[in-house]
């Protein structure tokens, strides 16, 4: 990161600039900004989904960014004035019970239909939104594993690795189903994403439990979703790094650390 050679560890200016980011962090963490990845993908999940259904061979379409980000507005007003002060909306933050994880589906078909709503579209073209669905509960399974980060060793940690079978294997059985839907509705993006996403929980079910295989499969899935859907929608890369590269300068000065990341840890940490 460009932060990182401007920047130095231990540095003058990186001294005179943490104080202040890492205040500035704090205000982002207690709003949960960070959650707004998965927020914006699912409505723009639905967006590109409406799209689909008017011409599946739509590629690199830029018309109708203005009303795509009017909606990505509303999503955002949506988690701050009602779900976040609620606490409806808080995966990764702890596991989730039966009704938790109920009301999470429930407020993803929400996310998805204030991208997908459109004029033109019928009731019938609504159960395609079920690969979408299916796909983000495949994500959020994995998110049920919480993973914190170890200050004063400088790594991310996770000790709680009970009902690491089951959970992991639902998360790969909803991304096939995911995939298999995507097949039936010949839908290309979620299919292809579903494909490419699937070896993450994959790994992390066969593999020995360490941090490194939960770090892949709780941010690759959702990275590899977002760019698919930029594929028909490249307006979407511009608030996506917006938010990313927010949250990479503001959580190296808090913690001398790059996140989010595309890197992980290979201590012996587990």
């Amino acid at each position: 990161m460009i932060v990182e050679r401007l920047f130095p560890p231990k540095s003058k200016l990186f001294n005179k600039w943490r104080h202040p980011l890492s205040q500035f962090g704090t205000v982002l963490d207690a709003q949960g900004l960070i959650q707004l990845f998965t927020i914006w993908t699912l409505t723009v999940a639905g967006i590109v989904l409406q799209i689909g259904l008017v011409n599946r061979f739509v590629y690199w379409e830029w018309n109708g960014w203005l009303l795509g980000l009017i909606k990505l507005f509303l999503s955002t007003l949506l988690f701050y004035l009602f779900l976040h002060p609620k606490r409806l909306w808080f995966p990764g933050e702890k596991r989730l019970n039966e009704k938790e994880y109920a009301s999470h589906f429930g407020l993803a078909l929400l996310f998805l239909l204030i991208g997908w709503t459109n004029i033109n579209n019928t009731l019938f073209d609504l159960v395609k939104l079920l690969p979408y669905l299916a796909a983000f509960l495949g994500g959020l399974a994995i998110f049920q594993f919480i993973i914190e980060f170890d200050k004063t060793k400088g790594v991310w940690v996770n000790f709680h690795w009970n009902n690491k079978q089951p959970i992991l294997m639902s998360s790969v059985g909803l991304f096939c189903i995911a995939i298999l839907l995507g097949f039936y509705f010949d839908d290309p993006i979620i299919t292809s994403a579903g494909i490419v996403s699937v070896p993450f929980p994959l790994i992390a079910l066969l593999w020995p439990s360490h941090v490194r295989h939960l770090q892949r499969a709780r941010f690759y899935p959702l990275f590899i979703f977002a760019m698919f859907l930029c594929v028909r929608a490249p307006w979407f890369l511009i608030p996506l790094a917006i938010l990313f590269y927010t949250l990479r300068i503001v959580n190296y000065f808090r913690y001398g650390i790059v996140y989010p990341s595309f890197g992980v840890d290979f201590s012996d940490n587990i």
